[in-house]
């Protein structure tokens, strides 16, 4: 009766081990990095916003980028999560801030899209985004457009920067 037990019991745990072998399994990957670029607003609302703060599009943006993904370890594309903050309008005697939090799945090749909310103190809108990155080595050289819409506004930007994964990451 023990053998049995035994035997059954290590069945059962070598079809659990089997099963369990089976499961995908993902790295976390947390990445962050320092971005610049040029923004340009269009639309009357854009423009209106613009005026009534002595503002002039193109307009300067200078940051930093937050990054969380989920790498599946057999490949396939990554599940990214960014935050991104930046400080635009500095060569105009000002600073204009904008956060954007971004939903997006990167591809094997580099090519990612995304989307989500995007703030400044001129209120609230949907921000989308696409780009690619190169890596060399350890570091990751995005090239990044995004469009930002509001009702009756429109902004383009293009970024640039560096990531590097951080330290204790997988």
């Amino acid at each position: 009766m023990v053998r049995q037990f035994a035997v059954v019991s290590a069945g059962v745990a070598l079809g659990a081990s089997a099963a369990l072998a089976q499961v995908p399994t993902l790295d976390q990957r947390s990445m962050s990095g320092p971005r610049l670029g040029i923004t340009f607003v269009t639309g009357a609302q854009g423009a209106k916003a613009l005026s009534d703060h002595h503002l002039t599009s193109p307009i300067s943006q200078f940051g930093w980028h937050f990054e969380q993904q989920v790498v599946p370890r057999g490949g396939g594309p990554q599940f990214v999560i960014e935050e991104v903050l930046l400080a635009g309008a500095v060569e105009q005697a000002t600073v204009v801030p904008a956060a954007t939090l971004l939903f997006g799945v990167r591809m094997p090749g580099g090519f990612e899209i995304g989307m989500g909310p995007n703030a400044t103190p001129l209120g609230t809108a949907l921000a989308i985004g696409a780009g690619t990155s190169i890596r060399y080595g350890g570091v990751s050289i995005p090239f990044d457009f995004a469009i930002v819409t509001s009702p009756g506004a429109l902004r383009f930007s293009f970024l640039i920067g560096y990531a590097l994964q951080t330290a204790g990451s997988h």
